[in-house]
């Protein structure tokens, strides 16, 4: 019994990193967006009314939410003076790594 416990809880684990590592382009975007919006000396709430959007979607964005579809990634990619764009994939970095599994939320 314990040692089926024991297989479950891996599984579980590698589950759960599968989700993690699946987030991570979406943190790197909402990072993106983040910056070009302070590039551009631009409030959530700015960027919020200029795209059609609560503030609260502008917030979620930042974060790399997988909550917000699409299209409001690019409208509000588009009033930081962005576009979205299909690139290769690349592998996370072990520090962007760490991050997921350091992470407070």
């Amino acid at each position: 019994m314990i040692l089926i416990m024991s297989h479950i809880c891996d599984i579980i684990s590698i589950m759960c990193y599968i989700l993690h590592m699946s987030s991570i382009p979406l943190i790197r975007l909402g990072q993106a967006i983040r910056a070009m919006r302070q590039h551009r000396g631009l409030t959530q709430q700015d960027v919020a009314l200029r795209a059609s959007v609560p503030r609260r979607k502008v917030i979620e964005i930042e974060q790399g939410s997988p909550r917000v579809v699409i299209e409001t990634y690019a409208k509000v990619a588009h009033v930081v003076g962005g576009e979205l764009s299909l690139a290769p994939a690349r592998r996370p970095t072990l520090e962007e790594v760490r991050e997921i599994f350091t992470d407070e939320d």
